[in-house]
C-alpha cells in the first residue's frame, strides 16, 4: 500500500512559489549587477571620453595660438615697418637674440624674397625656393592673413624641431614668420592649455593629462605630475601606433583606473583617467537601490501570487475536498457547488453527477442485495427447527429456541434431534463471518454434525469428525464456535463437548451458574485438534440455558456490555421463575424474559451481533 501524503498544497505551492521567485530574484540581481557593471564601464568611459574631447579641442584651438600669439604680438611692437625700417634691423642682434630664445625670425618682403633672417643662409633667398617655407606664399597672395606649419625635424636637437607661424604687417609690405622650438612651443601650449586641465575634473577624482611628443607629462590636475613620464604612472603609449580616443583599463600610480588617449597634431597626447573605484561605488550605491526596487516588486509579485492561488485555487480545492469527505463518509446527499472559475465548475458538474450516478448503483445493489438476502433469510430459516414443541411425544423434556440475526441473515444457528429413542441432542454454534458468506458456512456445519450425530458417534467424536471434515477447502479461514450436548432421557446424564464457545447456564432451585467446563479449540481452525467429552448430571426440574455471545455482548448506545453477570442475575429467578408459555412451557418464556431484558438494557441501539439462544427443562423419566 502506498504512503499518503500529509502534505497541503497550499504549504507546497508557497515553498515552490517562494523558491521560484527567489530564483528569478537571484537571477534578476545577478543580471542587473552585470548590466549595472556595463553601463558603468560605458558611462565612465564616455564621460572620460567627453572631457578628453573637450581639452583636445580646446589644445587644437590653442596650439595654433601658441605660435601666432607670438607673432602678432612681434608684428605690433619689435619688428614693424614703422618701428624698425628694414634697413635698421641688425641681422647679428637678431641672431643672437633669436638662439637666446630658441625661436626663428625671417620677414619676407611682398615679393617673398627674404629680407631679413636669424638663419644668414637663407637671407635674400624667395621663400618659394625653400621647400618647408614654400606653402606660406599663400600670404603673398592675399588669400590668408596669418598661417602655421606642423612641427619640422631638421636634427636631434629638440631645438631645431620647430612649428613656424606667419602673419602678413597691416602695410601689406609683407609678412614676419617665426619658428618656434619644441621647447618654446610647449610652454606655450602649456600656458595657453593651463585652464582646461587645471581647473577641469571627472567625477570627484578623475582628472586629465596633457603631454608632449616625448611622453611627458605638460600639465595635469595635479601638478606634482608635471614633468615625469607617463611610463613612471603606469599609462602605456604606443607611438608608432594609431591613438585617437584608446580607451583602457590601467593602473595609473597604483591606483585602477579607466583611461582614455587622444593623439592630435604636434604629437600632443590628452590623456583622461577615472579611478575605478569611484566607478564601482556609483554602481553600488545604484545595485542597492536596484535591488530594495526589485526587492519590493518581488515581494509585491509574491504577495499577490500567493493571495490569488488562495484564492482561485486553494481555498476551492479545500472546499471540494471537504464535500468529497462529506460524500465518502456516506453523505451522498451533498452537493458540491464550486463555480468562481470554469475549470471548479466543471469538477463540481462531474462529481456531483458521478455521485448521482453511485446512488443510482447503490440503490440498484440494495434492492439486489435485499432480494438476495431474503431468499437467504428464507433458505436459513427453513434450514433452522421452528416447530415447538418439536418432540410433542416425549414428556421427559421441554425445549425452544430462537434466533434473531444482526443482519437479514446471521451466522449463529441451532439444531436438536432425537438420537434412538431415549437421547435428546442438541447443538448451539455460531460462524466467524456474517451475512451470505457465513449463512453457507453456517448451513455447511450444521449439515455436517446433523450427519455425523444421527450416524451414532458421541459429541466428542461428532467435533473431531466434524472439525476435520470443515477443515478442508476452508480458503476464506471461517471457523466455528460450537456446544454440544446428549440428554440421556431416562437418567438426566448431559454428554457434552464444547469447541470454544460460551458456556451455558445451568439454572437448579432457582440460581442460574455457568456449566464449567474446559473448551478444547474452535472447529475448522485446526484439523489436528482433540476433542473431549463430559458430562454433567441434570435433575428434574433443572433448565439448561444455552446462548452465544451475541446475548452477553450486546451493547447500549454508550457501548457498554450486557455481560455475564446480568445474565446470571437475571436468569437466577428464586421463587419468581416467569410463567410458562403455552405448550413449550418454562423453556420459551424464559427466552422472552432474555430478549426483553436485552432490548431494554441497549435501547434502541443498534444490534451489532446475532443473538441466539436454546433452553432446556429436564422434566424427568416417567417414573420419577
Amino acid at each position: 500500500m502506498k504512503k499518503r501524503s500529509s502534505k497541503r498544497i497550499a504549504v507546497i505551492m508557497t515553498v515552490w512559489l517562494s523558491i521560484i521567485l527567489v530564483a528569478a530574484y537571484a537571477v534578476s540581481a545577478v543580471l542587473t549587477y552585470f548590466s549595472l557593471v556595463k553601463r558603468s564601464e560605458d558611462q565612465t568611459n564616455t564621460l572620460v571620453y567627453q572631457n578628453v574631447e573637450d581639452v583636445t579641442n580646446d589644445i587644437v584651438q590653442v596650439s595654433d595660438v601658441a605660435v601666432t600669439v607670438i607673432v602678432e604680438e612681434w608684428c605690433k611692437s619689435t619688428i614693424t615697418t614703422a618701428d624698425i625700417p628694414y634697413e635698421s634691423i641688425n641681422v647679428d642682434v637678431l641672431t643672437e637674440y633669436c638662439k637666446e630664445k630658441d625661436m626663428e625670425v625671417n620677414i619676407v618682403k611682398k615679393d617673398g624674397t627674404i629680407l631679413c633672417s636669424s638663419d644668414s643662409e637663407q637671407t635674400g633667398k624667395n621663400i618659394s625656393e625653400i621647400e618647408k617655407f614654400a606653402e606660406f606664399s599663400v600670404l603673398l597672395d592675399g588669400k590668408e592673413d596669418q598661417h602655421t606649419k606642423s612641427l619640422e625635424s631638421s636634427g636631434d636637437d629638440d631645438k631645431t624641431m620647430m612649428i613656424y607661424g606667419a602673419k602678413n604687417f597691416e602695410d601689406g609690405s609683407g609678412f614676419l614668420m617665426m619658428g618656434l622650438s619644441q621647447k618654446v612651443y610647449y610652454n606655450n601650449l602649456s600656458m595657453q592649455a593651463e585652464y582646461s586641465c587645471t581647473n577641469r575634473r571627472i567625477g570627484e577624482k578623475g582628472y586629465l593629462l596633457v603631454c608632449n611628443n616625448k611622453l611627458e607629462v605638460i600639465n595635469s590636475y595635479h601638478k606634482e605630475y608635471d614633468g615625469k613620464k607617463l611610463s613612471d604612472l603606469g599609462i602605456d603609449i604606443d607611438t608608432n601606433g594609431d591613438n585617437s580616443y584608446v580607451q583602457k583599463k590601467l593602473d595609473v600610480d597604483g591606483t585602477s583606473s579607466y583611461v582614455t588617449i587622444n593623439g592630435i597634431k604636434g604629437n600632443i597626447y590628452v590623456i583622461g583617467v577615472f579611478p575605478v573605484s569611484e566607478a564601482v561605488a556609483s554602481t553600488k550605491t545604484m545595485m542597492l537601490a536596484s535591488i530594495l526596487v526589485e526587492l519590493a516588486i518581488f515581494a509585491v509579485l509574491f504577495v499577490t501570487l500567493f493571495i490569488l492561488i488562495r484564492k482561485l485555487i486553494v481555498r476551492n480545492l479545500v472546499k471540494v475536498n471537504d464535500s468529497l469527505a462529506s460524500i465518502t463518509g456516506g453523505n451522498l446527499s451533498e452537493k458540491i457547488e464550486v463555480r468562481d472559475t470554469y475549470e471548479f465548475n466543471q469538477l463540481s458538474d462531474d462529481i456531483n453527477a458521478t455521485v448521482d450516478k453511485l446512488k443510482d448503483y447503490i440503490a440498484d445493489a440494495e434492492a439486489r442485495i435485499d432480494a438476495d438476502l431474503a431468499v437467504a433469510k428464507a433458505i436459513q430459516s427453513s434450514a433452522l427447527p421452528t416447530i415447538f414443541p418439536p418432540f410433542p411425544e416425549y414428556k421427559q423434556f421441554e425445549l425452544f429456541a430462537s434466533m434473531t440475526p444482526a443482519k437479514q441473515v446471521g451466522g449463529d444457528f441451532y439444531d436438536f434431534y432425537m438420537l434412538g429413542g431415549d437421547t435428546l441432542g442438541f447443538l448451539i454454534a455460531d460462524v466467524s463471518g456474517k451475512s451470505i458468506p457465513g449463512a453457507m458456512f453456517m448451513m455447511t456445519a450444521k449439515t455436517v454434525i446433523k450427519s455425523l450425530a444421527e450416524s451414532g458417534l458421541s459429541p466428542a467424536e461428532v467435533f473431531n469428525a466434524a472439525n476435520k471434515k470443515l477443515c478442508e477447502g476452508n480458503d476464506a479461514q471461517m471457523f466455528v464456535t460450537a456446544w454440544m450436548g446428549y440428554l440421556e432421557l431416562d437418567t438426566g446424564i448431559v454428554h457434552i463437548a464444547n469447541a470454544g464457545h460460551n458456556p451455558p447456564m445451568l439454572i437448579r432451585d432457582g440460581k442460574a451458574e455457568k456449566v464449567s467446563v474446559r473448551p478444547n479449540f474452535v472447529l475448522a481452525g485446526m484439523t489436528r485438534t482433540v476433542y473431549k467429552e463430559h458430562t454433567i448430571q441434570m435433575h428434574k426440574g433443572d433448565i439448561l440455558y444455552l446462548y452465544t455471545d451475541g446475548v452477553t455482548e450486546a451493547m447500549d448506545n454508550d457501548y457498554l456490555l450486557y455481560g455475564e453477570q446480568r445474565l446470571e442475575q437475571l436468569l437466577s429467578f428464586g421463587e419468581s421463575y416467569p410463567e410458562p408459555t403455552g405448550e413449550n412451557g418454562i423453556t420459551e418464556a424464559i427466552c422472552k424474559v432474555v430478549a426483553k431484558d436485552i432490548a431494554d438494557f441497549t435501547n434502541g441501539a443498534e444490534q451489532s451481533d446475532d443473538i441466539t439462544m436454546v433452553c432446556i427443562s429436564y422434566l424427568g423419566n416417567e417414573n420419577d
